[in-house]
């Protein structure tokens, strides 16, 4: 075989076999990247899940406390869900929470880590400085018209509380206890109301 025919096969050779490794590792990264999401992601939400969420949150209040920086801690839960699941199932009830988690991640900014740390509760962690607090309360204002909009049928609410870090604590787990609190406490107000509501329907007051 003459030597340039013996070059050109050597070249055609070397091409296919480099072919076939960078499909190969592309192959890999994928199934690496894939691993991954599963790993960091809830799987019934898409939203990240809390393990995601605790090793995030300590490399952020790192970076936060070293730059001087703002976290926002937003504790979230929906009223009357358990209506939903003992009325319409589980199943329904899956379908509301992956479109609540929706209307989640269409109002808040792209880089915002939003958990669903169990249930029907949610999280988001956000940076924010100073002059943005304001529109976090437009934000979360505008989330509950939109969860109270689409689920009017099963009188779906969202109650929430905020917490900020420094300002209110040092450390992710005091942060969440706050926001927990503050939560309940709207809660309970918005219990109290209807309670007091009804009783003004039926002219007891």
């Amino acid at each position: 075989m003459r030597e340039d025919i013996k070059i050109k096969l050597l070249q055609n050779l070397l091409e296919e076999i480099t072919k076939k490794y960078d499909e190969f590792i592309a192959m890999q990264q994928d199934k690496i990247e894939e691993t991954f999401e599963k790993a960091i992601k809830d799987p019934l939400t898409g939203l990240y899940n809390r393990s995601y969420f605790f090793e995030y949150s300590r490399k952020s209040f790192k970076k936060a406390k070293r730059k001087g920086e703002n976290i926002v801690l937003i504790f979230l839960d929906l009223d009357n869900f358990k209506y939903v699941n003992d009325n319409y199932g589980h199943k329904r009830g899956d379908e509301v929470l992956k479109e609540v988690a929706n209307i989640l991640k269409n109002i808040f900014r792209e880089y915002d880590v939003i958990v669903r740390y169990g249930g029907d509760e949610f999280i988001i962690f956000a940076e924010f400085s100073s002059k943005d607090f304001g529109n976090i309360d437009n934000l979360l204002k505008f989330f509950k018209e939109r969860v109270e909009e689409k689920f009017k049928k099963y009188t779906l609410s969202v109650s929430y509380g905020i917490a900020v870090f420094p300002f209110d604590a040092d450390n992710i787990k005091d942060l969440i206890n706050i926001a927990d609190k503050r939560m309940y406490e709207q809660k309970k107000q918005k219990k109290m109301r209807n309670y007091v509501n009804k009783l003004r329907r039926n002219s007891f007051l």
